[in-house]
């Protein structure tokens, strides 16, 4: 799956994950903590679901990681600061098993280095358990890349009070 899906999932997944009523109520970074490790663990168990579903790359891979870069820094900048570090790890979580498993090979291919390239750690990079389509039967891709726009869009508007919190100015 696109990096820049799985960034946007990261959104959706730190917005769930975040009752910032309750974090405000308690008024301790300790809540921000852990809300902050689940969100990463959470973002790690959507990436290997993303990955897990039939899918093809509809986004060229340079242009791909150059917007989800962008993505994800601009979404950290305006993110209220008491939220960054939920933000900043369910981001981490979501593109994490691709930075483990296939940056060596990206940064090879892209540089000329000759970084040693391990065995694949997570098993929806293994072939078998792999959704990636390479032969260009994309129409079951779209409808899934689509229902996965969806679905962020609706956690969204339905934790809209949360998502307003996450992205307002401190108080």
């Amino acid at each position: 799956m696109n990096a820049l899906f799985h960034a946007t999932t990261a959104i959706s997944v730190a917005v769930l994950l975040t009752d910032t009523s309750r974090i405000e109520q308690a008024c301790t970074s300790k809540n921000r903590i852990w809300t902050s490790v689940f969100a990463f663990f959470v973002g790690i168990i959507s990436h290997g679901a993303l990955d897990y579903i039939p899918h093809c790359y509809p986004i060229n891979s340079k242009l791909d990681a150059i917007a989800s870069l962008i993505l994800i820094l601009t979404t950290i900048w305006f993110t209220n600061k008491k939220y960054r570090l939920i933000i900043g790890l369910s981001f981490l979580g979501c593109i994490f098993p691709d930075l483990v498993d296939l940056s060596p090979g990206i940064i090879n291919k892209l540089t000329g280095f000759n970084l040693p390239i391990n065995d694949k750690l997570f098993p929806w990079h293994f072939h078998e358990y792999s959704g990636s389509i390479y032969n260009g039967e994309c129409d079951n891709s779209t409808l899934n890349h689509s229902l996965i726009i969806l679905t962020c869009s609706i956690i969204c508007w339905a934790r809209r009070s949360d998502l307003q919190k996450l992205f307002g100015r401190d108080s």
